[in-house]
């Protein structure tokens, strides 16, 4: 997205990796997720985002927060608020620490998620048999900091000011505009 648009951080998707999206200003730190071309922003988000407050109407993070340790989250939600615009809303992503622990105790384990593992190419040495082994990968994965569940979450979003904090479908949204872009970014 050009910097000089108008539109440039009004939708903002943080640690955006190789993934793209119409219509956002597209964050990292991580220089080399280029194939989809550099990133709009190149910053550590839990340290600063450059962009004035009150800015932004939108803020989306798939599969980042898990990243940061807790300070560093505590810091990226202080930014998120400071560039957010009144009314302005967060929505992430993020692996859920309740849903993984269920799916232990059932004795579940999914295709998926060694699938996923075996994209990343990290745990090639890990073993990944059975549940037990997939769930203690699941929980160190591509070097997690910190688990999340709703209440986690909760917690952390009201410290650092947000209020309104809830859980929603893919796509559901205040900002109207850009549901279906959601949607397609969250569903998959």
């Amino acid at each position: 997205m050009n910097e000089k648009s108008q539109d440039f951080g009004k939708y903002l998707y943080l640690g955006c990796g190789n993934h793209r999206m119409e219509k956002f200003t597209h964050v990292d730190l991580n220089i080399g997720k280029n194939k989809s071309g550099f990133p709009d922003i190149f910053c550590d988000i839990s340290n600063h985002i450059p962009l004035p407050n009150n800015h932004v109407k939108l803020i989306f993070s798939r599969g980042t927060m898990e990243h940061l340790k807790y300070a560093e989250l505590i810091n990226c939600f202080l930014e998120n608020y400071r560039i957010l615009k009144k009314g302005g809303v967060v929505r992430m992503l993020v692996p859920d620490f309740d849903i993984m622990i269920k799916k232990y105790l059932s004795k579940k384990s999914e295709d998926k998620q060694k699938k996923e593992m075996a994209r990343w190419n990290i745990y090639e040495r890990m073993p990944t048999n059975g549940v037990s082994e997939t769930f203690v990968n699941s929980v160190l994965y591509h070097d997690h900091y910190y688990l999340h569940n709703f209440d986690t979450l909760h917690k952390a979003l009201y410290k650092c000011g947000f209020v309104n904090i809830r859980r929603v479908s893919p796509g559901e949204t205040l900002v109207t505009e850009i549901s279906d872009i959601l949607k397609e970014a969250e569903a998959g």
